[in-house]
């Protein structure tokens, strides 16, 4: 796409969404414009390629318009994100990404806030206080609740839930782990891991926290 029809179509969709709103655009390799908001900013470059994983590519490869909460995983940082591809003859030739901090989900319905979550059992649904939860994980597309009752299936992802809980009782530590704070027993270095926590569950079960909520994770916890 040429940079005059960049601008007309930036002109046309300016008013559109709030301000605390960022957009990119791309053909179909790289972005060709990136216009940042105070309230979130993946850091994309004119001329950045477009890599696997993207909302982007994935509305460039299936060319419909996708709706989803990302991950830290691609730009560091979680948002939500709209992508809509630039249809020609059926053809892809270029995306629009509008993208918004975690918590402003335009497109998804607002979700909860309880002091419990909802674990599902092999033949029932079970409210699971906060602090009865030691810890999550997600594991193969699926998250569970870990107690000392029992482990339970809950319907949110991480990121999801990283949303919904309370901060400054639960906190990432690892892409595939949640934890309560009031859970941690012990806190010991680790050769594969940044750290090793030891939980007060009744497994006395190990978790780790990974180099990449490191420090988030040590800011929180005052060491």
């Amino acid at each position: 796409m040429e940079n005059s029809s960049v601008l007309s179509i930036m002109k046309a969709i300016s008013d559109v969404f709030p301000q605390e709103t960022s957009i990119a655009i791309a053909d179909k390799s790289k972005f060709i414009y990136y216009q940042p908001s105070r309230a979130i900013d993946l850091k994309i470059k004119p001329g950045d390629d477009i890599h696997e994983g993207t909302l982007t590519r994935k509305a460039l490869s299936r060319k419909q318009k996708i709706e989803q909460l990302l991950d830290h995983s691609v730009f560091g940082v979680p948002y939500y994100a709209m992508s809509t591809p630039i249809l020609s003859q059926g053809d892809a030739e270029g995306c629009i990404t509008a993208i918004f901090p975690p918590t402003a989900t335009p497109g998804l319905p607002k979700l909860p806030r309880h002091h419990f979550l909802i674990g599902k059992g092999e033949d029932r649904w079970v409210p699971i206080p906060l602090s009865d939860i030691h810890f999550i994980e997600s594991d193969k597309g699926k998250t569970y609740l870990y107690t000392e009752r029992g482990m339970y299936v809950n319907k949110y992802s991480l990121i999801e839930l990283e949303n919904i809980l309370p901060p400054d009782l639960f906190v990432r530590c690892h892409r595939a782990y949640m934890i309560n704070v009031y859970s941690i027993d012990e806190i010991h270095p680790d050769f594969h891991s940044t750290f090793m926590l030891i939980m007060n569950d009744s497994a006395r079960t190990r978790v780790p926290v990974s180099q990449k909520y490191a420090s988030a994770f040590r800011r929180l916890m005052g060491f």
